[in-house]
């Protein structure tokens, strides 16, 4: 395995407190230890939050995705720089990949959703259409070196000089020589001549060594698509060996972006280009090369148009109109999905600037058409189970950390927003999303970097902040109101929540169990890495529950930044921060908690202590991380509360 460096030794941090270690750090390894059971996740419906199966109301319709007054049909689009700006709108056309039905039509034989070998294997129904065909080209010779993967050959972090000017049959090459270059494309920040080595080249770094590209077996047969570009089935690699593991805090052998996302790209065309199309930006910034956005133009050709097909068709033909399990919706749920993912990390990677809250209201709003994803889980076999899982876990994170996002921008679109209601319950229940059983509320998710339980209290977080900001943050000048108070019922509620949030950092009872399924990297799972790993998704988790305990404070209590109370608790952040390496995939999910304390921190050292670890984030290609920095920075400058500032950032 291919990895961001790692390293041992944390940079500086704040003073922290007597004991530095979280409550959690010194657990039993057969605690964490990763088990060969993994049982599909069992229902906890709540009669009170249930949702009747009809049809949804006129105040529930999905609103749809802005019309164009310049559409034009994929099979026509010019390669002029970002020439997305004129195929969002595309209507489905006759040469189309959508051009009759639902966009994600049932295949007639069987999808089989696979687990890695050594699990179980699942078949369910068909729910993504069949990949287009393509002109035959030179396939990349593949290697049977292993029953688990097959090498095609090697990734040198070459450029991508765009189509029609780029070689996409030479993407692909042999170890040796080793062709790898430093500045092969002109830098979109800087002129080649004064272009330094990206820290991806850097001893290390994930181009250190040119990349093997090994795909798991268990996704053959791979689509012609991929396997006819060689620049396909590169970016597919990528996005499988290092974009998919860095947008989880822990990447265990059960990440759903490798495996399940995976799965269900290669059985639809659209899922399948938008995930080239995020593994594609996410390189580019990676190796400071330009986007290639004629190549991703073709690709979003058909993604939105298909997307918004679907919402004004949003069953497959012949299935019941109030049919809740319908396999049709979990395509175009997933794009929404990911399409806010995307617009998150790498906003600039369209012309047509549609706003990531956007998307996810658009998901939010599928969701509560199909009655909730709760209903739909009850009829589904394991692996269909893992999928609306997935995607139930992966809204709930954009939903609730975009909400505590918001701040009190009125003018940005989806601002003053508070979480799905009534989807966050403690007890595991809830509407709209898939519950959990009991003992996964204090269970560490390797999703969420934190538990089932913390998820509920953070969105409790959300709702309050959500409410006081609108009231504590004046809208035109950005700063505090003169004298404001929450009102006696907000401060009882917030109290309450405080304690609840103590007492879910210090209960944790269980890290991952999930089954180690050996990816070809040996001594990746070593006993060395799992003491890490163990200590690591612990103080993860702790931190999430001090960045919350800091935003309750500050947002809803209305506690000055120098209050002992906020100061403890950025304290605890640092102590967090100081068991997670730098250059590890937790690090790379902990934007929430680095912001919410380094914006309060009080001193110069420890400020750039904070700003070292955003650096450090910011140089996996997480563009929304510079972002969060420019703000961080201007907090500290002006003096002034971010809800008041900010402008459409994403702090996760």
């Amino acid at each position: 395995m291919q990895q961001q460096s790692s390293s041992d030794s944390a940079p500086g941090l704040p003073p922290s407190d007597p004991g530095s270690a979280p409550t959690n750090a010194h657990v039993n390894r057969d605690e964490f230890r990763w088990s060969p059971q993994h049982s599909a996740k069992r229902l906890k419906l709540s009669a009170a939050h249930d949702t009747p199966h009809s049809q949804p109301s006129p105040a529930f319709a999905v609103p749809p995705y802005p019309q164009s007054h310049h559409d034009q049909s994929p099979s026509t689009t010019n390669y002029t720089p970002h020439s997305i700006n004129s195929i969002v709108n595309t209507p489905a056309t006759p040469s189309s990949s959508i051009n009759s039905g639902s966009p994600y039509p049932p295949q007639s034989a069987s999808l089989q959703v696979q687990d890695p070998p050594d699990l179980r294997r699942l078949s369910v129904k068909s729910l993504l259409s069949e990949p287009a065909e393509e002109h035959e080209r030179p396939r990349p010779p593949a290697s049977r070196d292993s029953h688990r993967h097959r090498t095609y050959g090697f990734d040198h972090g070459l450029p991508d000089y765009d189509i029609p000017h780029n070689n996409d049959n030479a993407a692909i090459l042999p170890k040796s020589p080793d062709m790898r270059r430093t500045s092969g494309a002109p830098s979109e920040t800087g002129s080649p001549s004064n272009h330094s080595a990206p820290p991806a080249f850097e001893p290390g770094g994930y181009y250190a060594s040119p990349v093997p590209i090994r795909i798991p077996r268990y996704l053959e047969p791979l689509p012609d698509e991929l396997l006819n570009n060689n620049m396909n089935l590169l970016y597919f690699h990528h996005f499988i060996n290092h974009t998919g593991r860095i947008m989880v805090p822990h990447d265990c052998p059960e990440n759903p972006f490798r495996g399940v996302l995976t799965q269900m790209a290669i059985r639809n065309t659209q899922l399948l280009h938008l995930l080239l199309t995020f593994s594609a930006s996410h390189r580019a910034r990676l190796l400071d090369h330009p986007e290639p956005s004629n190549r991703i133009a073709e690709w979003m050709s058909d993604v939105l148009p298909a997307l918004r097909q679907a919402l004004t068709t949003p069953r497959s033909p012949g299935s019941q109109p109030s049919d809740p399990t319908d396999p049709s919706s979990l395509a175009p749920l997933a794009t929404a999905i990911m399409l806010a993912s995307l617009e998150i990390i790498s906003p600039h990677t369209f012309a047509v600037q549609i706003p990531w809250q956007h998307h996810l209201n658009i998901a939010r709003q599928m969701i509560i058409q199909t009655g909730g994803l709760h209903h739909l889980a009850q009829k589904a076999d394991g692996a269909k189970d893992k999928a609306i899982f997935f995607l139930s876990r992966w809204f709930a994170y954009l939903d609730v950390l975009g909400s505590l996002s918001s701040g009190s921008r009125g003018g940005v679109p989806g601002g003053d927003r508070a979480p799905l209601g009534g989807a966050y319950l403690e007890d595991g229940g809830g509407a709209w999303l898939v519950n959990r059983i009991d003992e996964e509320i204090y269970q560490i998710d390797c999703f969420f970097g934190f538990s089932g339980r913390c998820i509920a209290l953070l969105a409790q977080v959300a709702e309050l902040t959500s409410k006081c900001d609108r009231e504590r943050i004046d809208r035109i000048t950005g700063s505090v109101v003169g004298g404001w108070r929450p009102p006696e019922d907000v401060q009882t509620k917030a109290w309450e929540l405080k304690m609840r949030l103590e007492a879910s950092a210090t209960t944790v009872f269980r890290g991952c169990m999930h089954t180690d399924s050996d990816d070809g990297d040996p001594g990746s799972h070593g006993e060395g890495k799992e003491e890490n790993d163990a200590e690591e998704i612990y103080a993860t988790n702790e931190a999430y529950h001090w960045a919350a305990l800091i935003n309750l404070l500050r947002r809803v209590l209305g506690f000055p930044s120098d209050h002992p109370e906020v100061q403890h608790n950025v304290r605890r952040v640092s102590r967090s921060l100081g068991l997670i390496r730098p250059g590890s995939t937790a690090e790379s999910c902990l934007l929430f908690p680095i912001f919410s304390a380094g914006c309060e921190t009080q001193g110069q050292r420890e400020r750039e202590a904070f700003m070292e670890r955003l650096r450090s984030v910011e140089g996996w290609g997480m563009s929304h991380v510079g972002r969060a920095k420019e703000l961080m920075e201007r907090v500290w400058k002006t003096g002034q509360p971010w809800e008041g500032m900010v402008g459409g950032e994403f702090f996760g």
